[in-house]
């Protein structure tokens, strides 16, 4: 007996009901995957805590975000001095900190790329930044010829009222987070090294590195790379000139941060200000509530 075959209107219905299934799971897939590149985020802010805290374990001090001052072995960041305790020890031994981080010497090593400082839900391509693209603190290029792997986490350095505002802290000094630009002696600014015992306020309730959207490079040190502007809260504006500055994510609605005791937690980009500037300064007094967060 002949089978029949399908007709046109059958085959049509078919390929309907496969396209509205497709359509019903599609955001079920797309969520699972964002959820998915938040729990990665997590984890790489994790291992960096852990580095950190390793870092900090054997030198009694939190490492500097970056370097600064003038002549060789400046513009180095803290993502480069831990990358021993992140398992990184033979890029580190190739890392010259006593050039500068543009150098000839450290060029194929600061294009390395670094999985655990990449966020995956970035949109943007890891690859290498050219260094003519990069801007200084004082407004400068970096010089042409070199460039950097990029980085999506940088370092809490505290900030100042001057750039924040009145709200930023009681603390009477400035620059009260917990990894600093530390200047050299012959230079103006912090000098020193945080130790554990100068976060008054507590590892749990102290931001150490959050994340940023586009960050420049992590052998940069400063603003564009190593550290990020407190200015703005959590979720900063998403503008081309501020993205690579300020903290900021791709997870709709929040951005991930590590603390100094090393626990990882998601702040709302609807943060109450004085709450997200008290969560950055490490010895403010304030007093910060979980449910705040």
């Amino acid at each position: 007996m002949r089978r029949r075959a399908f007709t046109l209107i059958e085959l049509l219905v078919v390929i309907s009901i496969i396209g509205v299934l497709i359509a019903l799971l599609m955001p079920a897939v797309q969520s699972a995957r964002g959820a998915a590149r938040r729990v990665q985020c997590q984890n790489n802010l994790r291992q960096i805590g852990l580095a950190v805290n390793s870092y900090m374990t054997e030198k009694n001090v939190f490492p500097m975000s970056s370097t600064a001052g003038a002549g060789r072995g400046v513009n180095h960041s803290g993502l480069a001095m831990i990358l021993p305790q992140l398992d990184q020890r033979a890029l580190f031994d190739a890392y010259n900190f006593q050039w500068e981080n543009f150098a000839v010497a450290n060029r194929s090593a600061v294009v390395t790329r670094i999985s655990a400082y990449l966020c995956p839900a970035s949109p943007v391509s890891p690859g290498p930044v050219a260094s003519e693209q990069i801007r200084r603190p004082d407004g400068s290029f970096y010089p042409a010829g070199s460039a950097f792997a990029r980085n999506h986490y940088a370092a809490n350095w505290g900030g100042s009222q001057s750039t924040a505002g009145e709200d930023f802290t009681r603390a009477k000094t400035n620059y009260r987070g917990v990894m600093m630009t530390v200047r050299l002696i012959t230079q103006r600014g912090p000098t020193f090294c945080v130790r554990p015992q100068d976060v008054r306020d507590g590892l749990s309730n102290t931001v150490l590195a959050g994340e940023k959207r586009d960050g420049q490079g992590w052998g940069v040190g400063g603003y564009a790379g190593s550290e990020f502007d407190v200015a703005t809260a959590p979720l900063g504006p998403d503008l081309p000139d501020l993205r690579t500055i300020v903290t900021g994510s791709y997870h709709p609605g929040q951005v991930n941060f590590v603390f100094c005791d090393g626990s990882v937690r998601p702040l709302r980009d609807a943060i109450d200000k004085k709450v997200w500037y008290g969560v950055l300064t490490r010895d403010g007094r304030e007093t910060v509530s979980v449910d705040a967060l």
